[in-house]
């Protein structure tokens, strides 16, 4: 066997041996990308129902809860405003003072 035919079967079998490799290699990504579309598909799935939930909270719970709020925040700031003269008064009797 003469020098040039040993370096024909190198090729030979470097070529096969890239082409075995990239079959691998795509035979890989094909079953990792079949798995990753049902993990991102199951995952499409889970953020439509937290986005479901989070309307639901956001209708029944939060939005009354806040007019709740509201309604109780204008009834202490109504309570202060007519309690604000009673404090002047209250401050002009001590002398500018307040305790």
């Amino acid at each position: 066997m003469s020098l040039a035919d040993l370096r024909d079967l190198f090729v030979v079998i470097f070529s096969i041996a890239g082409i075995l490799a990239i079959i691998f290699i795509s035979v890989i990504t094909f079953l990792l990308y079949r798995r990753v579309r049902v993990i991102l598909d199951s995952w499409a799935a889970t953020v439509g129902n937290i986005r479901d939930i989070t309307s639901v909270f956001s209708e029944h719970i939060a939005k009354p809860l806040a007019n709740i709020a509201s309604v109780v925040q204008g009834i202490s700031r109504f309570f202060e405003f007519i309690s604000r003269p009673l404090r002047k008064k209250e401050e002009e009797d001590r002398g500018g003072w307040r305790e």
